[in-house]
């Protein structure tokens, strides 16, 4: 026969018989509000839960579960919150440190493509004695063929380059499935945007207008302000164009520097014209960054320096 045992305030009766338990409860002298236990060991419940006691309460709970009491609940709480601010705090640290980890393989990704496409315009140097014309157009306006599309075979797009009307515009019925076709290379890992509306394959870098001129040719002995104080070409951060756009030419100044939108925290990477790759900070001089831009200023570029 198991023992029972009734606490009231800081008093506590037993052992006792379940029958004299419920002789208590007709007598009026043990109240549902009670704390009662069944056994030696355990933690004391509320009479109203027992069964046994009160059949009628509406629920049961076995006599030897342990309640909670007011100064254990609140101890709990402040346990799970602590615990659940710690997870956060871990998981924004982690999350800090993924993006970064990403951020730093694509960074490396777009200046390895920078780096592909420079090679790209030295071989085609190499071959016709200039770069590409930063486009053509034909007599009265018309946009025709991209430097992008000029420097297809030298990045292993040969069967691309050769499907090319040269004959025709970009545009043209003949020409413009062929802009669809996205190439890794001219592509920035950081961007998801790789397609325009109208369904043709986007390029993440621009080159430089003031160098990469409409149908200009422009060689190494035209750049008088010296190759590797120069810049051919440069990542975008918005406003993408198809890289068969024969327009896609850009003043560096007007699209990178402080305020403008970057490629990458804190700035973007330029292509310059000896080949090198330069990550450069969008808090660069104004003043500078034209300089860079310009093949024959004549400027000073003492703070161009790695």
């Amino acid at each position: 026969m198991e023992n029972w045992y009734v606490r009231r305030e800081n008093e506590t009766a037993g052992p006792l018989t379940l029958a004299r338990m419920r002789e208590l409860i007709q007598e009026d002298k043990l109240q549902k509000s009670d704390l009662v236990r069944r056994g030696e060991v355990g933690n004391l419940i509320t009479a109203a839960h027992v069964l046994e006691l009160f059949p009628d309460s509406g629920s049961s709970q076995p006599a030897t579960q342990a309640t909670e009491t007011a100064p254990r609940k609140i101890y709990t709480a402040f346990i799970s919150g602590l615990l659940i601010a710690v997870l956060a705090t871990i998981l924004a640290i982690g999350t800090f440190f993924w993006l970064k980890k990403v951020e730093a393989e694509h960074r490396a990704v777009s200046k390895k493509h920078l780096k592909q496409i420079g090679l790209a315009m030295k071989n085609y140097h190499d071959t016709f004695s200039t770069f590409p014309p930063g486009g053509t157009e034909t007599p009265d306006g018309k946009p025709y063929l991209s430097w992008q599309t000029a420097i297809l075979p030298y990045i292993k797009q040969a069967p691309l380059y050769n499907k090319v009307n040269f004959s025709r515009p970009w545009n043209h019925p003949q020409n413009h499935p062929l802009f669809k076709s996205e190439i890794d290379v001219y592509l920035n890992p950081a961007i998801e945007q790789t397609v325009s509306a109208e369904g043709l394959a986007l390029t993440h870098y621009a080159g430089n207008k003031l160098v990469l001129k409409t149908n200009g040719f422009m060689n190494y002995r035209h750049i008088k302000d010296g190759t590797a104080n120069t810049i051919l070409a440069v990542e975008v951060a918005e406003n993408f164009k198809p890289w068969g756009d024969p327009t896609n030419t850009v003043e560096p100044a007007k699209v990178f520097g402080s305020g403008k939108k970057s490629s990458f925290t804190g700035g973007n990477h330029l292509l310059i014209s000896d080949g090198s790759v330069r990550f450069v900070t969008d808090q660069i001089d104004p003043e500078l960054l034209k300089a860079l831009s310009t093949p024959a200023g004549r400027e000073r570029m003492d703070q161009f320096k790695d």
